[in-house]
């Protein structure tokens, strides 16, 4: 073979093709995992937080209304502060439910439907019928709020959940 034989079969350099766009280093697919799993800690944790922010607020109401009975030791006043939080809290964790115009038994009677027992129908929680809005409430503070809290931890669940929305 003659030297311009061997030119003739000669061809010209071809480039490599690029490499598919899934061929990324490790490293960086390291990375990216990393980084979209902190991100989605975040969205949960900042969900949660959002989702126990009501009923924590629910809960800091409830004990700022204990601790101005203890300085005024007004049973009437207490026991018309219980049934505004009662009913407020009521209307954030049921809003589809028609609880502004529940009174009297009707309004115990959903108490202990969420309650899960008669505390509010049978017992102390009787007050929150009509008996409330009478001149000499007489009652028992401490069973009172407790009752209160027990509703409050009963219905928390519907609070978390409205949370979410």
């Amino acid at each position: 073979m003659t030297v311009e034989e061997l030119l003739l079969e000669l061809k010209d350099i071809q480039p490599p093709l690029e490499p598919a766009w899934w061929l990324i280093a490790p490293a960086y697919w390291v990375a990216i995992l990393f980084l979209l799993g902190v991100a989605a800690c975040t969205w949960f944790i900042l969900r949660r937080r959002k989702a126990n922010r009501l009923a924590s607020l629910a809960d800091r109401e409830l004990q700022r209304i204990r601790a101005l009975y203890i300085h005024n030791k007004d049973t009437r006043w207490l026991a018309i502060e219980l049934s505004k939080w009662l009913k407020k809290v009521s209307i954030l964790a049921f809003p589809t439910r028609h609880l502004q115009s529940l009174n009297g038994k009707g309004w115990l009677k959903f108490l202990d439907e969420t309650l899960g027992n008669n505390g509010f129908s049978d017992g102390i929680g009787q007050v929150f019928g009509n008996t409330i809005y009478s001149k000499q409430v007489t009652l028992e503070a401490a069973p009172l709020v407790q009752l209160c809290e027990q509703w409050l931890l009963a219905i928390k669940p519907h609070l978390r959940q409205r949370g979410h929305d």
